[in-house]
Formats: C-alpha cells, sequence, structure tokens
C-alpha cells in the first residue's frame, strides 16, 4: 500500500510538471508573437518618422514668411513626429519587457470570455486588435484588484462591469525572454513583492507598475472630480501613486484635462527630479513641476520679484543647531502656517476693499441712480472677485444708468458720452497699480493696532510682539514661504489677471511639511481646481509652521463629505530590522502616529558605531560605503543634520570617495547613483539602498517631538542597510 502511494505521488507531480511545461511553452510562444508585432511597430514607425522628417524638410527649406498655410504644415508635421517618437519609445521599451500581467475572464452580461495581457503601455498588432493592453485601462484594475471569482470593475463613467474571473497571472520577463510566470491562486502577494523589494533601487523602479498594490491602485484611479488626502507612512509607495494618478487621469479623462493645466508641487528640487523622472516611462509629458516657493513666484509673476527687491529666502536647516529657537520665533511660525493666519487677512482685505470703494448712494441731477443698498448687494454677489473688477463692473453699471437717465431725456449722442466719461472712473480707476508688500506691511500694522478686534472674531491672533518679529525680518529683506503665500492672496483679491485660470489639477508630495493656510489658499486661488494632496504627519520636519494632523485640512479647508481621506498603511520600503530601529524613535514621541505594517523582509542588523573623533568617523564611513558599493548597491547615502554640516562632511569623504554632487549649491543637487552626502530635509521623499546617518548626538537631536520627525526621516530612508555613526553621547531618541 505504501508503495501505491509512493507511486501515486510520483505520477501527479510528473503529471504537474508537464501541464508546467506545456502551458510554458504556450507563454513563450505569445511572447515571441508580441515581440515581432513590436519589432515591426518599430520598423513602420521608423519608416513614418523618416518620410515625415523628409516632409517637414523640404517645406522648412521653401518656407516663404508670407504664406500661414505653410507655416502650420511645418508645425504639423513637428507635432505628428513627435508623437511617434513617443511610440517609438514606447515600443522600444516594451521590446526588452511587453507584458507583467494576464487575465483571464468572462463578462457575465455578456458571456463573452477574455485572455488579456497587461503591460506598462499599450500595443497593437492593427488599428483593430490589441495585443497588449494599457495598465491605465479600466479592465486593467482587474489585475491589481480582484481574487479569483466573482468580480468587477469600474469605468471612467463609474459603470460597473461584473466579471467572473479565472486566471490571474504575473510574469518575469528580461531582455524579451521569459524567465518565469506566477499564478495568483499559488503564489501570493506578497511573496512576489518581497522578491522584488530585495533587489537594488533602480529594479525595484523599473517594477514599480507591476507591484501596485489593491489599495494603491484604488487612489491612483479614484475619478478626479474631487480632491484626495493621502495619509502614508515611510515607505508605502507616497509618491509613486501620485505619479501613476497622473498617468491615469491623463489617459482616462483626455478630453477634459491637458497636461500643462497639472502641477506638481515639492519641497526640494531634488525631490521633484527624482520624482518626476519617471514621468515618461508613464507616458506623460509637459507637465509643470516646481517648489512651492517657485510655484508662488510664478503667480506673483512682476507685481513681486524677490531678486529685484533684494529679498533672501530664510532656511531653519542652513546650520547646525546649537541652541534652540526663542519663544516668539516659534510662535510666529505656528501663527503663519495655521489658518488664521490667511483669515485675518482675508479679513481685513474686506475692509481695505471697502475702504477703496465709495459704497454710499450715488445722486445724478437731484436722483439717486444708484443706492448704497443695490452697492453693498453687488459687493456681497461677488465678493469672490478681485478688487480690480468689482471697480470695473461697478463703473460699468454706473455708465449704463447714467446713460439711461439721459437717453430718457432724449439727450444728444454726444452730450450723453460726455455725461458717461464723467463718471466712468466714480469707484476708481480698475488699471490702478498697487504695492503688494506695502499692502502686507499694512495688515500687519493693522494686527498689531487692532488685533484684540480680531480676537473678538473668533482668531488667534499672537502678541504684538510675535507680529513686530515679522515685521523686523520683512524689513531686513527676510522673506520666507508663508509671506509669499500671503503676497499671492493679496494678489488674488486686488488684481484682475488669467494667471490663477490655468490650473486644473495640483499635487502636492510631502504636503505635511506646509501649513494648512497653504492648502486654504490654493481654496481661494482656483475654484475649479481638484488636488492629490500626499503626506505623513509623522515626517513633518516644519515641526512649527507644518501640519501634526490632518483634521484642519479635512475638516475646514476641503469637503469631508465629497473629498476622499485614504490610509497607506504598509510600508515597502525599509527591512524588517531598520523597520523595528525606526519604531524606537517613535515610542519616545507624544504625537499621535499611524500603525505601520511593514512588508515582512530580513536584512542586516542595523550597526551603531562609536568613534573616537572625526577622522575616526570618515574612516568607518569609508569601509561601509566600499562594503556597500561591492554588495551591488547603486544608491548611498550619508545623511547629516543640517546643510552647514553637510558641506564640512562632504569634504572630508572626497579623498577616500567619489562624491555625486561637488557644489556647494545644495538647492540645485540633482539625485544620482553613487554617493550622495545630503542634510535631512533634502532626503525627504527619497529613499537609498544603504545609509550612514551621521553623528546623531544628543546637541544635534534633543529628544523632543520635534527633533524625533527629523531623525524617523533619516533612518526610514534606508532599503537594504542602516548605519549610524557617532562620537559623544548618542541622542536619547536612539537610545
Amino acid at each position: 500500500m505504501q508503495e501505491l502511494r509512493k507511486t501515486e505521488k510520483q505520477t501527479d507531480t510528473s503529471s504537474e510538471e508537464m501541464d508546467y511545461d506545456i502551458e510554458r511553452k504556450k507563454e513563450e510562444e505569445q511572447l515571441e508573437k508580441c515581440i515581432t508585432v513590436i519589432k515591426q511597430n518599430i520598423e513602420d514607425y521608423l519608416e513614418k518618422y523618416k518620410e515625415l522628417s523628409a516632409e517637414t524638410k523640404e517645406l522648412y527649406d521653401t518656407y516663404r514668411e508670407d504664406s500661414p498655410q505653410m507655416y502650420n504644415n511645418i508645425m504639423s508635421g513637428f507635432d505628428q513626429r513627435s508623437m511617434i517618437e513617443r511610440i517609438l519609445y514606447k515600443n522600444r521599451r516594451a521590446l526588452k519587457k511587453p507584458y507583467f500581467g494576464r487575465i483571464d475572464y468572462k463578462e457575465i452580461e455578456e458571456n463573452d470570455n477574455f485572455s488579456l495581457y497587461i503591460g506598462k503601455n499599450g500595443i497593437r498588432k492593427n488599428t483593430s486588435e490589441s495585443m497588449i493592453v494599457d495598465w491605465r485601462a479600466p479592465v486593467a484594475s482587474v489585475y491589481y484588484d480582484s481574487e479569483i471569482g466573482k468580480s468587477s470593475y469600474l469605468t471612467p463613467s463609474g459603470e460597473a462591469i461584473d466579471i467572473d474571473l479565472k486566471l490571474k497571472r504575473t510574469y518575469e520577463i528580461s531582455e524579451s525572454k521569459l524567465i518565469d510566470y506566477y499564478d495568483a491562486n499559488i503564489v501570493s502577494n506578497d511573496e512576489f513583492l518581497t522578491k522584488h523589494l530585495s533587489k537594488s533601487k533602480e529594479v525595484v523602479l523599473d517594477e514599480i507598475i507591476a507591484t501596485i498594490q489593491k489599495e494603491q491602485n484604488e487612489i491612483i484611479r479614484d475619478n478626479p472630480w474631487h480632491n484626495v488626502l493621502v495619509q502614508g507612512v515611510a515607505g508605502s509607495g507616497k509618491t509613486t501613486v501620485a505619479m501613476h494618478r497622473i498617468s491615469y487621469i491623463l489617459y482616462n479623462f483626455k478630453e477634459k484635462f491637458r497636461p500643462d493645466e497639472f502641477f506638481i508641487i515639492g519641497s526640494n528640487k531634488m525631490l521633484l527630479n527624482y520624482i518626476t523622472g519617471v514621468l515618461p516611462n508613464l507616458d506623460v509629458y509637459n507637465v509643470n513641476q516646481m517648489t512651492m516657493e517657485d510655484f508662488l513666484l510664478l503667480l506673483l509673476d512682476k507685481d513681486f520679484q524677490v531678486t529685484k527687491g533684494k529679498y533672501q529666502f530664510s532656511n531653519s536647516f542652513t546650520k547646525r543647531r546649537t541652541e534652540s529657537q526663542s519663544k516668539e520665533e516659534s510662535e510666529l511660525k505656528r501663527f503663519k502656517g495655521s489658518l488664521d493666519f490667511i483669515k485675518a487677512l482675508d479679513a481685513y482685505m474686506r475692509q481695505f476693499e471697502m475702504s477703496v470703494i465709495l459704497s454710499e448712494d450715488v445722486s445724478y441731477e437731484n436722483s439717486i441712480v444708484y443706492s448704497k443698498e443695490e452697492i453693498q448687494y453687488f459687493l456681497n454677489f461677488f465678493q469672490d472677485k478681485p478688487l480690480q473688477e468689482k471697480v470695473d463692473l461697478l463703473n460699468k453699471k454706473l455708465a449704463y444708468k447714467i446713460k439711461s437717465v439721459n437717453e430718457e431725456k432724449e439727450k444728444r449722442k454726444e452730450e450723453i458720452a460726455r455725461e458717461v466719461n464723467r463718471y466712468k472712473n466714480y469707484f476708481g480707476n480698475r488699471h490702478k497699480k498697487y504695492n503688494l508688500m506695502e499692502c502686507y506691511l499694512g495688515f500687519l500694522e493693522d494686527l498689531i493696532q487692532s488685533g484684540e478686534q480680531y480676537r473678538e472674531n473668533g482668531l488667534r491672533i499672537p502678541t504684538s510682539e510675535v507680529i513686530e518679529l515679522l515685521v523686523k525680518k520683512l524689513s531686513a529683506r527676510e522673506i520666507d514661504l508663508y509671506d509669499l503665500a500671503m503676497l499671492t492672496f493679496i494678489k488674488r483679491r486686488i488684481k484682475w489677471t488669467r494667471d490663477f485660470e490655468y490650473v486644473r489639477h495640483i499635487v502636492i508630495d510631502e504636503a505635511q511639511d506646509f501649513g494648512v493656510m497653504i492648502f486654504a489658499l490654493f481654496q481661494h486661488l482656483f475654484h475649479t481646481c481638484s488636488y492629490t494632496i500626499m503626506g505623513d504627519i509623522t515626517q513633518n520636519i516644519n515641526y512649527d509652521s507644518g501640519m501634526n494632523d490632518w483634521e484642519t485640512l479635512k475638516n475646514e479647508v476641503l469637503n469631508p463629505d465629497k473629498d476622499k481621506f485614504y490610509v497607506l498603511a504598509k510600508s515597502y520600503r525599509n527591512t524588517v530590522e531598520i523597520s523595528n530601529y525606526a519604531s524606537r524613535i517613535l515610542k519616545k514621541c507624544s504625537f499621535t502616529t499611524y500603525d505601520i505594517e511593514p512588508v515582512i523582509r530580513h536584512g542586516k542588523e542595523v550597526s551603531v558605531i562609536e568613534g573616537r573623533g572625526r577622522e575616526e568617523l570618515v574612516s568607518h564611513a569609508v569601509d561601509i560605503i566600499t562594503a556597500a558599493q561591492a554588495n551591488g548597491y547603486d544608491t548611498i547615502a550619508v545623511i547629516c543634520r543640517s546643510v552647514e554640516e553637510t558641506l564640512q562632511i562632504k569634504e572630508l569623504l572626497k579623498p577616500y570617495i567619489t562624491i555625486q554632487h561637488v557644489e556647494d549649491d545644495m538647492e540645485n543637487v540633482t539625485f544620482a547613483t553613487g554617493v550622495m552626502v545630503l542634510p535631512i530635509y533634502m532626503t525627504k521623499g527619497l529613499e537609498f539602498d544603504a545609509v550612514i546617518l551621521w553623528n546623531p548626538d544628543e546637541l544635534s537631536y534633543r529628544t523632543t517631538d520635534e527633533d524625533a520627525k527629523l531623525l524617523y526621516v533619516a533612518v526610514t530612508r534606508a532599503l537594504h542597510e542602516l548605519h549610524i555613526l557617532y562620537q559623544g553621547k548618542l541622542s536619547g531618541l536612539l537610545l
């Protein structure tokens, strides 16, 4: 009997192997068919590109300035050539790895069966037949969201399509060769994901689309008609989700949105370059990307120019901290990031408008032609319009009334025109220029003089000493993000401009670093705009001015009944050892945190090394970096507390290690493979194969919530290895 069971087991195993061999052969044949189609596409489009280039060159060589049609034909040729270049780019990328997934399902209502291969880009065999489905297509959500069995997916319009999923398969393909494949009912999602997370940073980036998780996919495919706020723990893929969401929206709602109406706002240029570098791979082009400061300066345009006014931006991360800031400084930062700051300015600007616009009865020829009540009604009805537009509309309304009175008296046209002209600027000149900084300083002076009146209206206004500190900074030509925000608000309330009309969707990364007043400002500026807001309150490095919870943003700025709040709790970045080390820091804090669910992936223990001096720390760092490079790691970071310390350590390491950025201008550093020496604030949103945290002693990092958030950011940058180098006494947050 025992021998019989053994024989049956061997027979079963042999049968499974035979089935696998047959199935693998089919998959290899399918892959070869796709590659053949892609090669043919490349050949065809190359020929089209050459023909179009020749035609465009011929038109260009014979171009005459007096021929608008010829000019239009040349520009059309350039546009078509650009489109073909993108198609060629997609096909060439697909040649190495045409697809990553497959779904077999029956559409229940129509009783039709489908077998679809899913790739980074859709590939067509001809105009009517698709070989590979684009991951952004609605049906592709089945691959990310559904388990085997009854399920459904939504069209962009919200219609549910019911299906019966028979097969969900994931492929490993490299250089046009099938390495392996995994079925969802055999290999778990976490197993497959962990396999990819164990690879180097560059490999992980290449596999992102194939490993999008269900909770991430839900955010990506949420419709763009409301705002999305995402709280995501370190390593949860927030930035990846945001970039894929842009791609999804532009693919599925191309008739409603243009790429140049999208803005990606980040905290520094290196982060922006890093996160937006994947956009061409996602078939996204011409999207605007800039820091928050640059975005506000773009909106201010010529109405306020920092360089012309000889202003300097303040940066609290420039120097190594040796003493705490004053109580007034902290209070000022909290106030500037709060809703009370912009609410107070809004109240002031309403009073300012009333002082400019005469709102008394307007009499003409012994009768009232425009009553005070009418004017007040108009101002209330159009309260969101800028001052210049209100002035213009009031003048036009009065001109119409004056004209009507004179027409009733049958006066000559010339006399009527003369009478109307007398009143053309009755409510003011709509072209009058206002100095934004003077208006801002006038507001601050009013806060100093009339702070109690603002408080009586429910606003939390700090003492006059705190406001005077701000006035002193501005007088010394020191300015920050929140000053720019207030100047932008003033411009919006005063000036008749179209600068604010061409913004339809804003993606804000590391949103917790910005005060809630920034988001209230955007609601004032852009009335038809939607937002994708990504952040983690645990990583707020601007402790006083940024956001340490989402409640005010959710409930007072966004619409809690319409807008969506998501939590990404699963962390895909750190090994269990690094994650546990980061948890030590959070346990010593008083602020509320979101639970982290790490994907189980083990690695080396965190190394904590004490040195007897700076030279010894440098020696340890060189040894660690050399070993990490020998281990095949492409991205290595030495993270320091401040810009000042970063520049010092970079100089100490340069004789022994090739550093990727040699310039001292930290704001223009770009992310690169190799070794980077960076201050903590510039590592936000980034991740590295190996991280060295430089000298986190008790002087640099006190046991406070503020410093805990900085340290948490630093240690969670590491994918595989984390090393702590210190001298003296280690920060209590790490003990």
